[in-house]
């Protein structure tokens, strides 16, 4: 069962004489060899002419002006610069002060606990009435005063505050920043 097969190796598109061309390679247009190509005249090249060297003129921009909002900026930022660093020295201060209070604070609360006891030491009702003997009486009912403290807590106002006064208040704070300023870099 051997099959005869045609061995076609150089498959062809068209029929005719161009069909046994083995240079054909199936479009109708040759493309043309570098030899055949049509050269082109090389194009006259231009005289050279002197120029003559011109010194380069250098411009100078006007100087802009400063914009009063961008100085108006850095001079709040500043401000507020200072301010911050500031309160950031009063916060360390405060820090410091509070600290150095709580060390007093304890040992001031031993030293309590041990003259409450002194004094209670002192204070003892049986040596008080050994010491003074019967002369000691207890008060009558017209030496005794009792407080009512059951009505509400009342404030009166005197006088408004006027617009002078708050002026005065802004004048008094900005100087107060100004002198804290001051103090800081002293």
């Amino acid at each position: 069962m051997a099959v005869n097969r045609r061995k076609n190796t150089i498959p062809y598109r068209t029929y005719g004489s161009a069909a046994y061309s083995p240079a054909y390679d199936g479009n109708a247009a040759r493309v043309p060899r570098r030899e055949e190509e049509p050269r082109r005249a090389p194009a006259p090249q231009p005289k050279k002419q002197v120029r003559r060297q011109e010194r380069t003129r250098i411009e100078v921009r006007q100087a802009g002006t400063v914009a009063p909002f961008a100085v108006v900026g850095f001079l709040a930022v500043a401000v507020f610069a200072v301010m911050l660093i500031t309160s950031y020295t009063q916060l360390m201060v405060a820090n410091n002060e509070m600290v150095t209070l709580r060390r007093e604070l304890s040992s001031l609360k031993e030293e309590n606990i041990t003259l409450s006891a002194q004094y209670e030491k002192v204070f003892d009702l049986a040596t008080i009435q050994a010491a003074v003997g019967d002369t000691m009486i207890r008060p009558t009912g017209d030496q005794v005063v009792y407080i009512d403290l059951s009505a509400p807590d009342t404030v009166t106002v005197y006088g408004e505050p006027s617009v002078a006064d708050g002026l005065q208040n802004l004048l008094d704070g900005v100087e107060d920043v100004f002198s804290s300023i001051i103090e800081y870099f002293r």
